[in-house]
């Protein structure tokens, strides 16, 4: 067809699918193989000089070693002497920034259930960059893809880095994206695994909350709300709540140990909300210990949840109404008629039976309660995010956008 580019005699162009800073992404196809693929081409100064050119194989070779599928697999990079471009497999399936766009904190766009499966995702692909000593150093919405299955893949490793390496260029310019960058990559300090963990946190309390941690204009607004740390997320239980705020601590020392920690932790405490034990009135708790009457059938609507239950001060009442009607009125018969034997064999008085009023034998009479609801179990969560909109790769920045 009159018009295409082939590059490097294999990779054919087919359509633009993003473009950041550095690089515009295209998709395109793999003659060799006949498979779909991104292919990023490179802006000029990223390969430039011998530094970049040994930057950029550094960095191929290192993910080329990185096999988890939640990371987005590279696989070729070619460097000539007026393009460069790295191949990667083509994600059929909108960014996570797509996703998100236009949800509010009234109507978030995912479930909380859905929520924690990319937290889960995306944590699993930086356990694995981390432990090829490498820091992504842009964990965004927009370098999070969303496959044809829902499951949430991690981009965009252009400004990956090894974790001893600084996180500002020559220039002495920020990089990475502003609102998700960790305090100490804002002052222009090393990045780490930490640093990564932050912008997890960061994608993980505007999937929660609806809305970002942060909107600054400008650097200088980011760092002074960063010191004055989020609002909180009111639609989340508070152990979840607590987890995200902790991981977004100025501090890094402050935040969870790693991501996986990060990820299981929330997953555990959605869980433990799940888990409502059932109430047991303290008054019918002492009856039963001092008076039983009847054993209740194993069938009895008592879940076996004993050992998760509250002190017997947090829990609510059982209801008279589970003892049959029959039952309740032949107990109130023998009681009558102990009682009226009980008077035969007890002096009158001038109050009636027995000889005086503090002398008087007390009756009580028990007031028939409600039954406890219990709570709905709350959704611990299992299901994976993401609509399968149009394909391609729609980041913020021009998914694939490097830096």
């Amino acid at each position: 067809m009159m018009g295409e580019t082939v590059l490097f005699d294999r990779y054919r162009l087919v359509a633009p699918a993003g473009r950041g800073g550095s690089a515009e992404v295209w998709r395109a196809i793999d003659e060799e193989s006949g498979d779909e693929v991104a292919v990023k081409r490179l802006h000029p100064v990223v390969f430039a000089d011998e530094f970049g050119r040994g930057r950029l194989q550094r960095e191929f070779d290192a993910l080329r070693s990185v096999d988890e599928p939640h990371v987005v697999r590279v696989r070729d990079l070619r460097v000539g002497d007026r393009e460069a471009i790295l191949v990667l497999d083509y994600v059929d399936g909108p960014s996570l920034a797509g996703r998100l766009a236009g949800q509010s904190a009234e109507r978030p766009a995912l479930t909380p259930d859905a929520a924690c499966a990319i937290v889960a995702d995306i944590a699993a692909a930086l356990t694995a960059a981390h432990a090829a000593g490498i820091v992504h150093r842009d964990v965004t919405p927009g370098n999070i893809l969303l496959d044809a299955s829902g499951e949430a893949r991690l981009t965009d490793f252009g400004i990956a880095h090894g974790s001893d390496d600084a996180a500002v260029t020559a220039t002495g310019l920020v990089m990475g994206t502003l609102r998700y960058l960790a305090p100490e990559q804002l002052r222009g300090g090393v990045s780490t695994p930490s640093s990564d963990l932050y912008g997890l946190a960061a994608v993980a309390y505007e999937l929660f909350a609806g809305r970002p941690a942060f909107s600054p204009s400008s650097p200088v607004d980011l760092a002074a709300a960063q010191d004055a740390g989020p609002a909180p997320i009111e639609r989340v239980p508070p152990a979840v709540d607590a987890i995200v705020r902790r991981s977004l601590a100025v501090d890094p020392t402050e935040r969870a140990a790693d991501v996986a920690a990060f990820a299981a932790s929330i997953r555990a405490a959605f869980a433990d909300e799940a888990t409502v034990p059932m109430a047991v009135a303290p008054a019918a708790a002492a009856a039963a210990a001092t008076r039983p009457l009847v054993a209740a059938p194993a069938s009895a609507a008592v879940p076996a949840v004993a050992a998760a239950r509250p002190p017997v001060a947090a829990r609510g009442p059982i209801a008279a109404h589970h003892v049959p009607a029959a039952l309740a009125a032949i107990v109130g018969l023998v009681l009558v008629a102990a009682l009226v034997a009980a008077a035969g064999r007890l002096p009158i008085g001038p109050f009636g039976v027995g000889a005086a009023p503090s002398a008087r034998p007390a009756v009580h009479t028990a007031t028939p309660r409600p039954t406890a609801t219990p709570q709905p179990a709350r959704n611990a969560g299992a299901g994976k995010g993401g609509d399968h909109g149009h394909g391609g790769h729609d980041n913020g920045n021009g998914n694939e956008g490097g830096d």
